[in-house]
């Protein structure tokens, strides 16, 4: 019987989860150059990889699985830009996507802005969360996410305001 080095079993462990994140983030629209620098490979390697996971999937030694699926849909978000956001509404705090947030009209989006922004102010902490979050636990972890949400819809509602203008002006400048 051969003994495996923790150290073969560890590189076994990092190798099985490279091919799993070429596999699901290729599939989310990443190329195979884009996957190589990302993750620090060698040209040709990510594509490798994928095949290899292909490979395990048809033949059954690994099982595709919607959590798994889910959780690199997040990383290739996340890695994007696309952050998961929390925010308050009147009754209770609910999560979406920042392109979420970007598809919903104006009225949404000030409704949600100013039910997080009245959380905010009744929040007796208010005035701690421009400090540095404390190492480990952060007790305010949910009010400085619904601040995040304030801020990225002040944002995206200035984008749209600015957009609206400069295509006003175009349109009275055309005639």
């Amino acid at each position: 019987m051969v003994q495996l080095t923790d150290n073969e079993e560890s590189n076994g462990e990092y190798r099985a989860y490279l091919e799993e994140a070429c596999f699901h983030l290729h599939k989310k629209g990443l190329s195979f150059e884009e996957l190589s620098t990302k993750l620090e490979l060698q040209p040709g390697e990510a594509e490798q990889l994928y095949r290899s996971y292909e490979n395990k999937l048809k033949n059954g030694s690994v099982v595709e699985d919607v959590i798994d699926s889910r959780l690199w849909a997040d990383v290739h978000d996340d890695a994007t830009g696309n952050e998961k956001i929390t925010f308050a509404r009147d009754n209770g705090f609910y999560h979406c996507k920042r392109s979420d947030l970007e598809e919903m009209d104006s009225t949404a989006l000030m409704a949600i802005f100013e039910t997080s922004k009245k959380f905010l102010d009744y929040d007796i902490y208010k005035r701690y969360l421009n400090s540095k979050p404390p190492v480990g636990y952060d007790p305010m972890a949910l009010q400085r996410q619904v601040s995040r949400a304030t801020t990225l819809i002040e944002e995206i509602l200035r984008q749209r305001y600015d957009r609206e203008k400069n295509s006003k002006k175009e349109s009275s400048s055309d005639h």
